[in-house]
């Protein structure tokens, strides 16, 4: 019986944001927007691939890059379905909030190399009936991909008109670095043992 077959995985690939960027949107939000530090997130990623399947061939790593974003080619969301356009059942105060890059942004094409990286590994075997993934849709999970990162954890009391937060972010923070590149995969079967 096969590694795959006999334990479930889950994968999960990452760009890291410099810890330097992640203080100065701290202190943004505190000094600028009025939101306590607890509420920020510490450390802000974005998710390029993430599956329940183990690819072949694939191998953790954790590698130092150079990704720069520009803050004008993103739009502040909150993070959950429908979340990119105001509704009166998303409360930003209430729910967990970031921001996603434009599908135009120079910056998603740096990303969509990262994540064909893994979605090239995906065989029928890994798929089963599933639709590979691509540029725009998941094989797993959600099932639609748009590169976004969390910022604010839920709670933070934020105004609902999230434009009021968006533009004095793309003003005054300047461009943003992923310093780094991860990999990381998860035997949840061997997870499960060693909590028993």
């Amino acid at each position: 019986m096969s590694r795959n077959s006999k334990h479930r995985f889950e994968v999960w690939a990452h760009l890291w944001l410099s810890h330097e960027d992640r203080d100065r949107i701290r202190d943004f939000f505190a000094s600028e927007i009025g939101v306590k530090p607890r509420f920020v997130v510490k450390n802000m990623h974005l998710t390029v691939y993430h599956s329940r399947r183990m690819l072949p061939d694939l191998k953790p790593c954790l590698e130092n890059v150079e990704v720069i974003l520009d803050p004008n080619e993103t739009r502040f969301m909150v993070m959950a379905p429908g979340g990119e356009n105001p509704r009166d059942y998303l409360d930003p105060g209430r729910r967990k909030v970031g921001i996603r890059i434009h599908r135009q942004s120079a910056t998603r094409q740096v990303i969509l190399g990262f994540r064909e990286r893994l979605t090239k590994l995906e065989t029928k075997r890994v798929l089963g009936t599933r639709s590979p993934s691509s540029h725009k849709h998941n094989a797993f999970g959600a099932r639609h991909f748009q590169p976004h990162m969390t910022i604010l954890w839920a709670g933070s009391g934020i105004d609902c008109d999230l434009t009021k937060i968006g533009v004095p972010f793309r003003k005054m923070l300047g461009k943003f670095k992923f310093d780094k590149f991860s990999i990381e995969i998860t035997d949840l079967d061997l997870m499960n043992v060693s909590k028993d």
